[in-house]
């Protein structure tokens, strides 16, 4: 199971890598049409202003390297094997619930926000069609992460007791 958790967590970080950067490091290099069909909006002659692609490329940077932090997390966890000490679960859990957070927040930017600063500047919105739903599924990694925080304050306080013990025995 170690091994498919690692693979599934590199896989998927390498495939959202790729296709989010396709899509705004190849507005830059005039392949505007993907913008376009990534939020089913008719496709257009032009490419968004530059500095909507580069809040897009930095909204994406920031959602990947959260989900890095949240999988790095995932990765000590699995290789730390059973005897793992619990202040250091606490961290790697927080590090998890704290990458997921950052992760459904960026994906929230990019569904949401962004669909409404691409089309700045176009004369014509006929045929828009805006929507963002932030209960959507994606809500589980906010939830997730909320509840990993949890449970890593309290591997916090269940580290502080262990210590405690240490030292009276």
């Amino acid at each position: 199971m170690n091994l498919i958790a690692k693979t599934a967590m590199t896989l998927s970080l390498a495939y959202y890598a790729s296709m989010l950067g396709y899509l705004w490091i190849g507005q830059l290099f005039g392949l505007h049409n993907e913008v376009w069909e990534a939020f089913d909006f008719p496709t257009q002659s032009t490419t968004p202003p530059t500095w909507t692609v580069i809040v897009g490329l930095l909204i994406t940077v920031f959602g990947l390297v959260s989900l890095a932090s949240a999988y790095r997390g995932g990765w000590v966890i699995l290789s730390g094997g059973p005897n793992q000490d619990f202040r250091d679960l606490g961290k790697n859990l927080r590090r998890i619930a704290w990458g997921l957070l950052g992760f459904w927040l960026g994906y929230n930017l990019l569904s949401g926000g962004m669909q409404y600063l691409i089309v700045i500047g176009l004369p014509n919105l006929e045929g828009f069609q805006f929507g963002w739903d932030p209960l959507d599924l994606d809500i589980v990694f906010a939830i997730i992460g909320i509840v990993l925080l949890a449970i890593s304050q309290t591997l916090e306080r269940a580290w502080l007791a262990e210590d405690e013990t240490k030292h009276f025995l």
